[in-house]
Formats: C-alpha cells, sequence, structure tokens
C-alpha cells in the first residue's frame, strides 16, 4: 500500500489515542506485523482506524462498544440493565442456569 500520509493532516488521529481502538488495531494487524515495514503497517493502521470510526457500517458498532464499561479485572456480579429486577439472585449450586429459574 502506497500512501502519502504527511497529506492528509485534517486525518491525524494521533492525538486521540483510544485504549479500544488500540486493542482492535493490535488484534488486526497483529499477524501481519512480520510481514509489513514499519511504514506499511502505520499506514494500515491509519486507514483501519479512520474505517473503524467513520464508516456507516462499523461506526455504530464501535460506539457500542465504547459506551459498555471497561472490562472488570476480577470476577464477580454485574448488574445488567433489565435483568432480574426484583428478583433474588439463584444460590451456587441450586440447580439452575445463569440463575434462571
Amino acid at each position: 500500500m502506497t500512501h502519502d500520509a504527511a497529506n492528509d493532516d485534517d486525518l491525524d488521529m494521533a492525538g486521540d489515542a483510544d485504549p479500544l481502538l488500540e486493542v482492535v488495531l493490535a488484534d488486526a494487524l497483529g499477524p501481519y506485523l512480520g510481514a509489513l515495514s514499519p511504514e506499511e503497517a502505520e499506514d494500515y493502521r491509519r486507514l483501519l482506524a479512520i474505517f473503524i470510526t467513520t464508516h456507516p457500517a462499523s461506526a455504530p458498532l464501535y460506539d457500542r462498544l465504547r459506551a459498555r464499561p471497561p472490562v472488570l479485572s476480577e470476577s464477580g456480579t454485574v448488574a445488567r440493565e433489565g435483568a432480574g429486577e426484583g428478583e433474588a439472585p439463584a444460590e451456587p449450586g441450586d440447580g439452575t442456569f445463569g440463575g434462571r429459574r
């Protein structure tokens, strides 16, 4: 891919470091980093970042992921909107699956 990124000053996303976007880009480009030059990898990184954040098919999905609370670093109970309101949680080992009764 030959692209002169210096001509795209209006698309510079360097100041907007988003941890979610960084994880997505690392996951997408990881298998190809050994085959790409650093310049090519950066070009693909910029292209994917712009695509993910602006394309009509991917931007709504990306926005939904960003709206989610961060992933917990430890196990525990997480309240979900509209789930089990007013019900007592299932006791471990009561024979239910996922707290369903």
